[in-house]
């Protein structure tokens, strides 16, 4: 495979991790903890009624390429015959793109939604069902999806030894986390116990790309592959 592909998804990986922990962080300190869970129209109203919820969540349009170039460059990895990688390994990494490519049109349409909610707080126009959707949507259904591709290219890249040995843990912890918050708001875990999940998952894309780079510095001859134990 030519050092190009997995240096751009590298270079693409972090571009993600960047925008995502500065989208959140920025989120954070500017508008105060996300509304999440609840049916209170005040809360909603609340944190929607500021309008720099809506200006930072349009940023998100712009992280959404760099995280398609990340997984496509990374489905290739794992699919290159020049690393050795199995029948299985090859499958996983088909679901793991698969899922991280279906996440991308909820991604679109959630940021959207948020978009739409700042705008009915500032008309005083109801708010309650759209709140819900954008709700079940990013803190429910995308959860699972994170779950998927987490776990499938985390186990598509065991015994690629570019990649970081801690991802052999990484990887299904966090998905385990990802898939728990699938069910946060409907039995009442608070917004703020999905953090880890969070985290974990910005450590996993940036274990993954230091994985990607090293692959783009490893000459040719040398063998990225041994069996995992």
């Amino acid at each position: 495979m030519e050092r190009s592909v997995p240096r751009i998804g590298a270079l693409a990986g972090w571009l993600t991790v960047a925008g995502i922990v500065g989208y959140h962080l920025a989120l954070m300190i500017l508008a105060g903890q996300r509304v999440s869970g609840t049916t209170d129209v005040s809360s909603i109203a609340a944190f929607y009624g500021q309008s720099i919820v809506g200006v930072l969540g349009i940023t998100q349009f712009l992280v959404v390429i760099p995280f398609m170039v990340f997984v496509v460059a990374l489905h290739a990895v794992l699919t290159d015959g020049g690393i050795g990688a199995s029948a299985v390994a090859r499958l996983l990494a088909g679901v793991g793109l698969a899922a991280a490519v279906a996440q991308v049109p909820a991604v679109l349409t959630e940021i959207a939604a948020q978009a739409a909610l700042v705008t009915a707080v500032a008309a005083g126009e109801p708010v309650a069902a759209l709140f819900r959707f954008w709700d079940a949507l990013y803190n429910s259904g995308m959860y699972g999806l994170e779950a998927t591709w987490v776990l499938a290219f985390g186990l598509a890249a065991r015994g690629v030894t570019v990649f970081p040995r801690f991802l052999s843990w990484l990887s299904p912890l966090a998905a385990a986390m990802l898939a728990v918050n699938v069910f946060a708001i409907w039995i009442g875990i608070p917004d703020v116990a999905t953090l880890p999940s969070a985290v974990a998952i910005a450590v996993w894309l940036a274990g993954v790309s230091v994985g990607l780079r090293r692959l783009s510095v490893t000459p040719s001859t040398a063998p990225a592959f041994s069996p995992a134990a």
